[in-house]
């Protein structure tokens, strides 16, 4: 009798060991799984954005085209548009009917940049959309000087996606210069003085109405649209 009791408690304190043993390792490997679908969630997470930010980017673009268009269109002269941005001085003063960032005139809503698509490292000028007609770009139709949108100092990751989209790859031209302003700012807000963009700048870049591109040292990105190629 005893000798089945012993046998009894030393089963049930090996059942009770298993028990323990089991538990320590699902406890363990569910450790494990959430640690790895955390990071799978974040890595998924930060894409995602990535994609969200690149889409509302080349959306803009194609809004700032779409209302130089319908202002030419609707009579305003393309040497009659006016560029001034919400923090410029005299935004508010009028006429306002040529102004394509004010809402009486184009309609334009002014994105500021932030740090989601924006690397916010530059200065004069500081990073964010520009619109302007200063230069001349080869590939447009004639000499004359052509209306650009540019996102001035992207990231480079914001930079890839953009390119991907537009040469289904991700390399980004480099322009063997440091300084791009001269071709992508107009000097009235950088005072650098500017240039015609060729393809001595930039080959790859030919064809294409817009495309991101880098400077020499790859510090500052630049996502350039032709918005009135003349």
């Amino acid at each position: 009798m005893n000798s089945e009791k012993h046998r009894s408690h030393t089963q049930s304190g090996n059942v009770m060991i298993y028990i323990i043993i089991a538990l320590a390792l699902i406890a363990g490997l569910t450790a494990v799984l959430s640690k790895q679908t955390g990071v799978s969630s974040g890595v998924n997470l930060d894409s995602d954005k990535t994609e969200l930010m690149t889409t509302k980017m080349v959306a803009y673009a194609g809004s700032g085209k779409n209302v130089v268009d319908q202002m030419m269109m609707s009579g305003t002269a393309i040497g009659s548009l006016d560029y001034k941005i919400p923090a410029d001085a005299g935004y508010d003063t009028a006429p306002y009917y040529n102004r394509i960032f004010h809402p009486e005139g184009g309609g334009l809503g002014y994105n500021a940049a932030d740090s989601n698509g924006f690397a916010m490292t530059a200065a004069s000028p500081s990073s964010g959309w520009y619109m302007g007609r200063f230069n001349n770009i080869q590939w447009t139709p004639t000499s004359a000087n052509d209306v650009v949108f540019v996102a001035y100092d992207v990231t480079q990751t914001l930079c890839e996606r953009i390119n991907k989209k537009i040469t289904g790859s991700t390399t980004i031209p480099v322009i063997a210069i440091a300084d791009l302003r001269p071709y992508f700012i107009d000097v009235a807000r950088s005072s650098v003085a500017n240039a015609n963009f060729t393809t001595t700048e930039c080959a790859t870049c030919d064809g294409f109405p817009s495309l991101c591109v880098a400077n020499a040292t790859s510090s500052i990105y630049i996502y350039y649209n032709i918005i009135s190629g003349q």
